[in-house]
């Protein structure tokens, strides 16, 4: 249950920081019920901009979305990261192209750095920001990328939004300490009341803040995200991985993320997803469904990923599809890949 007011809040803020105003042109790339589509559709309207709509077929399609955000002069854009990577490696790009794109958001993904960094290069003129939060939150933290990136590390999610606090909790419910990783919760003014009917699943979602940090005025709850990150010692916020991607194989503690990035990092892999699947002997097996842009086979991509992380990390079976599967929301389906 978001509110008008968890809304206005994010939206009031992403139009002072974006500088959002009436001569811009915003594309409107999420489908409504995405919460990515409250910026497209509400900061436009606060600011007096133009809403563009991004037709579904076009999405499909990087080089029709080059061609409209060319042909309609679009100013800002805001989508999940695999869109921006298909408009990096199959949308036809030339460095200075798109020249109305000034600001260039992503949520919702993690962004593999080799795209962000080509893209970076391609619009040089553009502004860049990672913007993080679940739905139960709409964004909560940003982080302007004041660069390109130069290796393959995650870039950070910065800092939180005005109005909101973001936490690190310990597994035993203590504020973790700067550099300590625990489980990113947030509590402010963008947080929602609950789950619709749902009672239960809200008291789980919804809980008292650690109980090192519980001020008597302050009644509020913070939402469990169920991610895992940490705070460095300046305040920046950093994105590990999410617990429900946390696996176990052969006794050892594996992060699917870290497998992930670390054959995003192949010159030849587009995108991947890797999965793990249920096995009595193991535990889990892990199976990486791989889309390249040259031929490579799994055997190159395991000598490749051998030297970036540990052994029983590695994949043991790779598929390559010629795309991976979507949700409605334009993100990675990974239930569907495990049928």
């Amino acid at each position: 249950m978001l509110t008008h007011r968890n809304a206005t809040e994010f939206v009031g803020w992403a139009v002072e920081q974006f500088s959002v105003n009436g001569s811009d042109r915003l594309a409107s790339h999420a489908p409504l019920h995405f919460d990515l589509s409250v910026f497209d559709l509400f900061a436009t309207a606060a600011a007096g901009a133009t809403v563009v709509l991004v037709p579904p077929r076009t999405s499909l399609f990087p080089l029709e979305v080059a061609r409209l955000v060319a042909e309609a002069g679009i100013t800002v854009w805001y989508s999940v990261p695999s869109a921006l990577t298909m408009l990096t490696v199959r949308g036809g790009l030339r460095r200075g192209d798109l020249p109305s794109l000034r600001a260039v958001l992503f949520a919702g993904e993690v962004f593999p750095p080799k795209y962000l960094r080509e893209l970076m290069h391609l619009l040089p003129d553009a502004r860049f920001a990672n913007l993080y939060g679940p739905t139960e939150t709409n964004v909560c933290t940003w982080w302007v990328v004041p660069e390109p990136p130069t290796g393959e590390e995650k870039i950070p999610i910065g800092r939180a939004i005005a109005n909101d606090e973001v936490l690190v909790v310990t597994d035993d419910w203590r504020r973790a300490d700067r550099g300590e990783i625990g489980e990113l919760c947030v509590r402010g003014d963008t947080v929602m009341r609950g789950y619709w009917a749902a009672p239960e699943l809200t008291a789980r979602a919804l809980v008292p803040p650690p109980r090192d940090d519980r001020d008597p005025a302050d009644a509020r709850r913070v939402y469990r995200t169920g991610d895992i990150g940490y705070q460095e010692g300046d305040g920046t916020f950093h994105f590990l991985g999410r617990r429900d991607t946390q696996i176990k194989s052969r006794g050892y503690r594996i992060e699917l993320g870290e497998i992930e990035a670390a054959l995003c990092a192949h010159p030849s892999v587009v995108e991947c997803a890797v999965v793990a699947i249920a096995d009595d002997l193991v535990t889990n097996r892990i199976k990486a469904f791989v889309v390249t842009r040259d031929d490579v086979d799994g055997h190159e991509l395991t000598r490749f990923c051998a030297g970036r992380i540990a052994p029983y990390m590695l994949p043991e079976t790779f598929e390559f599809p010629d795309q991976l599967a979507r949700t409605s929301t334009g993100k990675i389906d990974r239930q569907a890949l495990l049928v």
